[in-house]
């Protein structure tokens, strides 16, 4: 018995070591490719700090092309990410890059940390290393390559679901009022938890997070007035869909991880594209009101929430879906309470990873999105017929 408690140890230890020295090597890897979105975050956090306005792209241009040698695109993200960025904007670009990509590597780890008190699947051991390592090829790596914010977002939602759980509502309001920075990704999610929070009556964190929110808007136009004018202006919209150059003019198309897209890799468009969209929706809303109704656990509702948000958001690409590790650890719990449907579980992970090598662009990933819509789709309509079978044999 001590010998096989010592080889599952010894299993344990080597799987652990795999993932952190995989791990160090994609994050060092991904840091090699030069950049991408830090450039705009640490040039953003630069004219803030002069005093002008980052979402003016003809401010912001200039010291994007000194610091990374190359363009981009304007900047977005909501002021308090720009507060929260700009102490690195003091450091030269180079080492600003490297403490951004250590915090990202921590901020990685420490959402899957808090995860695995969230959701008590795999059991700790080789399995939740195997688990995590799965997760930072799938998500993470991706995400320290373009070095975007969706790690960011995922750690913030994990808090969000410890201060539920642990009823600190001051704190569950400060962390919902911040997820706010990049709306296109966590707005629905965050109403979907309020209507939620609101059928409940639990008033306490939806109070704190306007209130915080309120502050936050406040503090940024005393601070910059009339920041969110520029936010307005036309490149603004042509710089989603379009790299810009430094004058503002559209370049190249950029790739994004929608429905849409995704279904124009298959060159479904058109009238086709939109009925799809539309019934998608449709169906989308329906399961939601569902979800909301019908769910007890917080995370279940927060999984489901982030599910719907990327199968109907029309804006997203594959850096921002880092928090639907959430989703996929909440399927797979599911999938482990019914051993009958093992080998959909398996096949499911399976497919998700190997969405990574389809196609010859982002849009292809939607894929993952896919295959986790068809899972729960395939556990729900099992569950069903279990509850039909005995009534059926009864009658």
């Amino acid at each position: 018995m001590n010998t096989r408690f010592g080889v599952i140890s010894k299993i344990d230890f080597v799987a652990a070591s795999f993932l952190v020295a995989l791990s160090l090597a994609l994050a060092s890897l991904a840091f090699s490719f030069g950049g991408v979105d830090f450039g705009v975050y640490y040039a953003a956090g630069r004219v803030f700090l002069q005093g002008g306005n980052p979402y003016d792209y003809s401010q912001i241009i200039g010291e994007i092309v000194s610091s990374t040698g190359k363009l981009n695109n304007p900047y977005y993200y909501a002021p308090w990410f720009t507060w929260a960025i700009s102490p690195l904007a003091l450091l030269p670009y180079e080492i600003a890059r490297v403490f951004w990509a250590i915090i990202n590597f921590v901020l990685w780890f420490w959402g899957l940390f808090n995860l695995s008190k969230l959701i008590v699947w795999p059991p700790i051991g080789f399995r939740r290393w195997g688990m995590y390592l799965f997760t930072t090829v799938v998500f993470a790596w991706t995400t320290w390559g373009s070095e975007q914010v969706g790690i960011l977002i995922f750690l913030l939602l994990t808090f969000v679901l410890l201060s539920f759980e642990s009823e600190k509502w001051l704190s569950m309001g400060i962390w919902m009022a911040l997820l706010l920075f990049k709306p296109n990704i966590t707005a629905f999610p965050l109403i979907v938890l309020s209507v939620w929070l609101i059928s409940h009556r639990i008033w306490k964190p939806l109070i704190n997070m306007a209130g915080m929110f309120i502050l936050m808007i406040v503090v940024s136009l005393l601070i910059s007035p009339g920041w969110y004018l520029e936010l307005l202006l036309p490149d603004k919209i042509i710089g989603l869909s379009y790299t810009l150059s430094e004058s503002g003019v559209a370049q190249v198309t950029r790739y994004t991880t929608t429905l849409m897209d995704w279904l124009a890799t298959y060159r479904i468009v058109g009238v086709a594209a939109y009925t799809i969209y539309v019934v998608a929706v449709f169906r989308g809303m329906l399961f939601t009101i569902k979800a909301i109704y019908n769910s007890c656990s917080v995370v279940r509702l927060m999984a489901l929430a982030l599910l719907v948000n990327f199968a109907l958001t029309p804006y997203a690409l594959f850096y921002d879906y880092s928090p639907l590790v959430l989703t996929l650890f909440f399927v797979n719990f599911e999938f482990a309470e019914e051993p009958s449907l093992v080998w959909v579980q398996r096949a499911g992970n399976i497919l998700v990873v190997s969405s990574l090598i389809v196609g010859n662009n982002i849009a292809y990933r939607y894929w993952i999105v896919v295959v986790l819509v068809c899972s729960l789709m395939i556990k729900n309509l099992y569950v069903a017929y279990k509850n039909i079978t005995p009534n059926l044999k009864i009658s």
